[in-house]
């Protein structure tokens, strides 16, 4: 590495802090005041033609940065969506900042706008039902269940359940969350069935990011025949350093939920009523109590209700979904589309064209299973 690199380093948009150290292998910490992410490491970091290269969010939303230093200022550039966008750090400080990551997505102020992400959520809070953007939505389901699966009790979990009960989704959210963990710097395979998954867990300390658990359950849901499918749940700032994925999955009853294996994770409303994504979105812009189930936990160790309340009213803003849901797609592949719901007035012009022409803004039927 090139030890003129080493330090902390300052970028006035998003309010981008990058500190590197003198090491080997390489480390780096990045952070990001517009969102509130402090001192979290990227996917992964190497060295690349001559370039400090380091990659942050999940495959579809993926930035991969290449920096090098010239004249004291690190400049270089990062790619996202096939765009490049260019970058310069200057340096604040010889010795850089090793503190642990932290969080706090309340009171954070959209990037260049006076408003907080709650205010800026129930700004945007309808979409355009005006008109059909010929969406589909196709589920396949059942099959034969990987062989794998039976490395971890895989049948002793569902073996005696009612098919047509609820208990069944409940068990393979526990299937998942007893034996698979999240850790988002770990990313994800390059496959998205259910075997490369695994297999990535098992190379990788049994763990994966919120996409590849969001994936892995799903599928499993769609084997035992219930419709279910992942969603990547987006903030507003586009290009954004952080986004979530979750499952939305219609119960055997009828009744639609959002699962979260990220913290064994469903909710409530104050009726009792199981929460969908979609409710969710409603319950926190109407500033509505929600209910977690008492089993919630992040990697065995508690649930945060008020932190994922404000992480929820951040990424809640848009989402996105595969048009074709089988064992193995995500986002663009295999013939599916990867449609964006977008609120009624959200401002696109920066976005590229090819981009838009997968946006849909009539949340009834981006929502329809």
């Amino acid at each position: 590495m090139d030890k003129r690199l080493a330090g902390k380093w300052y970028k006035e948009e998003l309010g981008e802090t990058i500190n590197i150290f003198d090491e080997e292998p390489l480390r780096m910490k990045m952070s990001f005041s517009s969102s509130g992410y402090y001192n979290f490491e990227p996917n992964c970091v190497y060295e690349k033609d001559g370039c400090y290269c380091f990659e942050i969010n999940d495959e579809y939303f993926r930035m991969v940065y290449h920096l090098q230093f010239r004249d004291g200022e690190i400049i270089g550039f990062y790619t996202q969506h096939g765009k490049e966008t260019p970058v310069k750090y200057k340096k604040v400080s010889d010795i850089p900042d090793d503190k642990p990551f932290e969080c706090n997505p309340s009171e954070i102020f959209i990037p260049n706008t006076n408003k907080t992400r709650i205010d800026v959520l129930k700004q945007y809070a309808e979409y355009d039902r005006t008109r059909d953007y010929g969406c589909d939505n196709t589920f396949v389901l059942g099959g034969e269940a990987p062989a794998v699966l039976e490395k971890y009790n895989y049948s002793g979990y569902i073996n005696g359940l009612d098919a047509s009960g609820d208990e069944i989704a409940f068990r393979l959210l526990d299937f998942v969350c007893d034996h698979f963990g999240h850790d988002g710097t770990k990313g994800l395979s390059d496959g998205r069935s259910i075997t490369d998954i695994i297999s990535f867990c098992e190379s990788n300390e049994m763990k994966t990011n919120c996409r590849g658990l969001a994936i892995m359950l799903a599928s499993l849901l769609r084997l035992n025949g219930i419709k279910a499918q992942h969603i990547t749940c987006m903030p507003y700032e586009e290009p954004f350093q952080d986004c979530h994925v979750v499952v939305d999955c219609l119960l055997p009853s009828g009744e639609r939920i959002m699962l979260d294996p990220t913290s064994r994770l469903f909710y409530k409303d104050r009726y009792g009523k199981y929460v969908s994504l979609a409710r969710l979105r409603e319950l926190l812009i109407a500033d509505e109590p929600i209910y977690e189930n008492p089993t919630a936990s992040y990697n065995g160790n508690g649930f945060a209700k008020d932190y994922n309340r404000d992480y929820m009213i951040k990424n809640t803003f848009r989402f996105a979904r595969c048009t074709i849901n089988e064992d193995g797609v995500d986002g663009k592949r295999k013939n599916s589309r990867y449609i964006e719901l977008i609120p009624k007035g959200y401002p696109i012009e920066t976005f590229p064209e090819d981009r838009k022409t997968d946006f849909v803004y009539n949340d009834i039927e981006f929502w329809k299973m």
